[in-house]
């Protein structure tokens, strides 16, 4: 079910099996600029697949393995050290020196790129002003045409030059992230869910570290077994339960006078910074499941003037859903510091 962010008509679509490949929750934690959709995920992907996974019954696996980066400051992208890496670049602190070993995605990477930029030989930057021109000219077209294009306008209109300066870093929101880490809804060898007829591939399955040629892959492994699936089956619908979603996806149309959904989301996105981002502490998750049972009652009251809102409204419910999740697994494991093992699986049970 779903409905128009346009028109707001409403869809009923009926399936005998269903794939979700709607990436990763980029919206988790709100970025350092403020801005709600300056994140380093793409900021349309919100969660939604996370949590219609679990309310749909599907167990999911590593929630409080959050995804966290590098990136350019006030750019929502990443700096990209480990791609200039082999070419020379390197992470380097505000004396220009390095001091990361090996600039490739790790949490021992995050950790030392954290104590450096806490400390007092921060900021931190990315270093290729050492570089020789054809060198500088290789890696822009790398990540100014590849990565994202829009990083060689950010890049022009700040002034920055490879060649001149170091170019400064900072660290990323929370997210969840499979495809970078390790949190997603939990999938067997064949893409299957733990509800029977429910897939996930891409992002948000939990495959730790599968980037884009493990979304291929658990896709097409996702096609073929729902394929077999569906034969000879027929999709049921209970009016009942359509009706009563419907009401509910449709409810902040007629809220008059409802909360905005941009400001609950600041709200919530702000607490998930304070709560839930590392270093992770238990006490901290717990207030933050006070705190998120509030904004619960908040989303109840969020009020839509048209169908964009009505949408951004359908996110919040989404982002709380993927924080709650989060807080809920770190505590109840009561590792305040350390990511959890593979085997560790959230569900609907243990909300």
């Amino acid at each position: 079910m779903g409905f128009d962010c346009r028109s707001a008509d409403f869809y009923v679509i009926r399936a005998r099996a269903v794939i979700l490949c709607c990436g990763a929750a980029g919206r988790l934690g709100l970025p350092a600029s403020g801005y709600l959709m300056g994140t380093y995920e793409n900021p349309t992907n919100a969660g939604d697949s996370y949590a219609m996974a679990y309310h749909a019954g599907a167990e999911l696996a590593n929630l409080e393995c959050f995804q966290i980066n590098p990136l350019i400051k006030d750019y929502n992208g990443p700096a990209c050290a480990y791609v200039t890496g082999p070419f020379g670049g390197y992470t380097a602190n505000g004396r220009g020196e390095r001091f990361i070993e090996c600039d490739y995605w790790s949490g021992q990477m995050m950790w030392e790129f954290y104590q450096e930029f806490q400390s007092g030989n921060g900021p931190v930057f990315l270093k290729l002003d050492h570089l020789a021109e054809e060198t500088i000219q290789t890696i822009e077209t790398i990540l100014h045409t590849n990565e994202r294009p829009s990083r060689g306008r950010f890049h022009a209109r700040r002034g920055n030059d490879y060649r001149t300066r170091m170019i400064e870093m900072h660290i990323s929101e929370i997210g969840f992230c499979s495809g970078h880490s390790a949190s997603g809804v939990w999938v067997d060898e064949h893409a299957r869910t733990s509800v029977q007829g429910l897939y996930a591939a891409g992002d948000m399955a939990a495959v730790p570290h599968n980037y884009m040629l493990g979304a291929f892959t658990y896709g097409w492994l996702a096609g073929e077994d729902a394929a077999g699936h569906v034969a000879g089956r027929a999709p049921t619908l209970d009016a009942s339960q359509v009706e009563q979603e419907r009401e509910r996806m449709l409810a902040p149309l007629s809220c008059e006078r409802g909360l905005p959904p941009a400001q609950v989301e600041y709200k919530l996105r702000r607490f998930v910074n304070d709560y839930l981002q590392p270093l992770k502490v238990t006490r901290r998750m717990e207030i933050g499941l006070q705190r998120f049972a509030e904004i619960r009652e908040d989303v109840e009251r969020l009020g839509a003037a048209n169908p964009h809102e009505l949408m951004r409204a359908a996110e919040v419910a989404a982002i709380l859903d993927c924080a709650e999740m989060a807080a809920r697994l770190a505590v109840s494991h009561g590792e305040p510091l350390g990511a959890l093992p593979p085997s560790c699986r959230f569900s609907r049970a243990q909300r």
